[in-house]
């Protein structure tokens, strides 16, 4: 079992969707954190501003990538801040999902690629790597994303203790 009791009890999920995918997956892995014992807090990023992510030691991030590489609507003007104002981020730790459909390429993935450099570069810590769903999400692609999630907060805790 997940001793997380070294972990902040605070967890940050950030939602860019365009078709509501995100959020199906956004939506699962709250729960899953939610039973570990964190205290989520799922926001859409259209409500999101980078000052908040200094608030926050935890961070998981679930977009999509739309059309020819660009973030959806509802997280352009969050991540055109977040670039703008470049919020000291180095106590935060964070998992970024995208979502995209390698149809698209040279596209694939290229809004959540951008994301996990601005977070980086803001001096933000990566617990896991860049979790990908390539369509759907399917049964399976969100059951992958909850145990990608999972490995975020073993992560946190870990690097708490």
């Amino acid at each position: 079992m997940l001793d997380l009791h070294a972990a902040q009890p605070d967890v940050l999920i950030l939602v860019g969707t365009q078709t509501g995918n995100s959020e199906v997956v956004a939506d699962a892995v709250a729960e899953a954190l939610g039973e570990l014992g964190f205290a989520v807090h799922l926001l859409d990023m259209a409500e999101a501003y980078p000052e908040m992510l200094e608030e926050y030691h935890q961070l998981i991030a679930v977009t999509c990538t739309w059309s020819d590489g660009t973030f959806p609507d509802n997280a352009v003007d969050f991540v055109e801040s977040l670039e703008a104002v470049s919020p000291d981020l180095s106590g935060l730790q964070f998992g970024v999902c995208g979502l995209g459909d390698r149809d698209y390429d040279p596209y694939y993935q290229t809004a959540a690629e951008k994301l996990v450099g601005l977070l980086r570069a803001g001096g933000a810590t990566e617990a896991q790597g860049l979790h990908d769903i390539d369509g759907g999400p399917t049964e399976a692609d969100v059951a992958g994303a909850v145990a990608w999630a999972v490995r975020c907060a073993e992560a946190f805790a870990q690097s708490a203790s």
